[in-house]
């Protein structure tokens, strides 16, 4: 059962609650949710249902507190029925209640297929039997019996949650049920996790030098910044002429493929002083005069100081003042986000998405392992590197099933943690009748919420455009020729319908809600500031 408070969305209607009273609506359910959020989860509550209308319905917390909430699955919920639920979430403006026991207790099924399964009849048992129910798992003896082990070994986990990965058949660990709660709850943008990475990184180096630990401290940073400096040539050095050389002795021509130019980065008058900064830490001077003129890279500006740190030169003060740098931070920030985030065109290239989470891989497991050699191996630098990597890794669990891809994407030169997702099923690929859907969901700053399903058959496609605002809705049909014509270009013919829609779209929950059989469910979802 999932609730949400609608407001904003409802009228001054009143309602008759059971004392007799006429409360206003609009501020019943705003005195509801304030109650809501200030229990706990794991907190129950009663309510008594007031109204109900398909599968939604009103119930009355008491002292003019009122809940609009919407029902999953067959539960029975009359006006005049007192129901009570545990709250499992009450975060992110939408409320998760669990039914309790009293519940489901007057339900015959839930206690026949107890029954013959053997297991005994409790709170636990009737919530795992009816979650498995409303998700279209079997509940024979030995479906019962999987389950009811897996409950026993998660004894802390969701129901809710337990079942659904049991159903999608995902390996069910501590980690990876943390990281199904988080794609269910919008907070498992990999972008994010990556950019807390690169603003956590400056603080603990600086926590680990001044604590005294300064060679801890020029060990921890050489490393970072070898990090970032590695490609698949291996590791990028610079010799005394200024020839930019790899670890592996073969010589590369100009700047480094893919680095940046720090005349893009920095103000020239930030680099004139970068430049200084550079001298008096002993970097060679055809770097220094390659970064006045603007010509020198990020990739160029790492690998000295990177050969700077690995120096014997005792008095390390100068480099340190340009690495606390503000100037240097957002250098290395961006290189982070250059390497880490892919541009709209780049995901197009073929093997450009294998190669991003390559990368990914390798640098989580060198940072994860740079920080094991300090003594700030448990901190919130090292928490967020262990969710993004299992953050990675949930997401190759997902490939069993579905074709699942998130993508961080910079949308115009600016980071706008995007996330890209693709679902399909992989136990069926397509429709019978060659059918294959898709689901194309877009959170933008404009725009808003948008999604477009998508059908392809041959080589037509049907979509059909939902957005909250009716001006984005014409704004986007006077323009869907350009995307016409560009299908034109590659051979299909597509027709398109424009629709509001009223509540915003959990990718997962869609995908959840395919009537329990998904058969192809494609879908993106990126913020894109344009």
């Amino acid at each position: 059962m999932k609730l949400s408070s609608y407001i904003g969305q409802i009228n001054q209607n009143f309602v008759q609650t059971p004392s007799g009273e006429n409360v206003s609506l609009e501020q019943g359910l705003k005195n509801g949710m304030e109650a809501i959020y200030g229990k706990q989860s794991g907190q129950s509550i009663t309510g008594e249902v007031l109204q109900r209308s398909g599968n939604e319905i009103l119930l009355s917390l008491g002292q003019n507190q009122l809940l609009q909430a919407k029902l999953e699955g067959s539960m029975s919920a009359q006006p005049g029925q007192l129901l009570t639920f545990q709250i499992r979430n009450n975060s992110g403006g939408k409320v998760v209640l669990c039914p309790l026991f009293e519940n489901l207790s007057q339900d015959p099924n839930i206690s026949k297929a107890l029954s013959q399964a053997g297991l005994p009849e409790n709170e636990i048992t009737a919530l795992m039997v009816r979650a498995m129910m409303e998700e279209g798992l079997p509940i024979d003896k030995q479906s019962l019996y999987q389950m009811n082990r897996l409950v026993n070994n998660y004894p802390q986990a969701n129901m809710e949650t337990l079942v659904q990965m049991q159903r999608l058949s995902l390996p069910i660990t501590p980690e990876s049920i943390v990281q199904f709660e988080a794609y269910k709850n919008y907070q498992h943008q990999l972008s994010g996790g990556l950019m807390d990475i690169a603003d956590a990184f400056s603080q603990t180096f600086k926590e680990i030098t001044g604590s005294g630990n300064m060679e801890e401290g020029i060990s921890f940073y050489r490393d970072v910044v070898s990090v970032f400096t590695e490609k698949e040539s291996g590791t990028i050095l610079q010799t005394e002429d200024g020839q930019v050389m790899s670890k592996n002795g073969e010589g590369t021509s100009g700047a480094i493929k893919g680095g940046a130019a720090l005349l893009e980065e920095l103000p020239e008058s930030e680099l004139r002083e970068m430049a200084e900064g550079l001298r008096k830490a002993g970097a060679q001077e055809s770097l220094v005069k390659s970064l006045v003129s603007g010509k020198a890279t990020t990739q160029e500006l790492l690998a000295e100081v990177e050969r700077l740190l690995s120096g014997e030169t005792e008095d390390k003060s100068d480099l340190f003042s340009l690495l606390e740098g503000k100037a240097f931070k957002n250098i290395l920030k961006n290189e982070m986000g250059r390497q880490w985030l892919m541009l709209p065109e780049e995901v197009a290239e073929e093997g450009s998405v294998d190669k991003l989470y390559e990368r990914l891989n390798s640098q989580m497991k060198q940072l994860s392992q740079a920080l094991s050699q300090t003594a700030k191996a448990d901190t919130p630098l090292a928490r967020t590197i262990a969710n993004v990597s299992n953050n990675i890794d949930f997401m190759n669990q997902m490939n069993q099933v579905f074709t699942y891809v998130q993508l961080p994407l910079k949308m115009q030169g600016r980071d706008a943690n995007g996330e890209l997702y693709v679902y399909t099923n992989k136990k069926n690929l397509a429709k019978k009748d060659g059918t294959v859907s898709a689901l194309l969901h877009l959170d933008m700053e404009h725009l808003g919420s948008v999604d477009v399903h998508v059908a392809l058959t041959d080589q037509k496609v049907a979509t059909k455009f939902y957005l909250k605002d009716e001006s984005a809705l014409t704004m986007i049909a006077d323009h869907i020729e350009l995307l016409n014509e560009r299908l034109q270009k590659r051979g299909y013919s597509m027709n398109a319908q424009f629709l509001t829609k009223e509540e915003d779209t959990n990718v997962m929950e869609e995908i959840l809600d395919q009537n329990k059989n998904i058969s192809v469910l494609a879908g993106y979802s990126f913020d894109a500031r344009a």
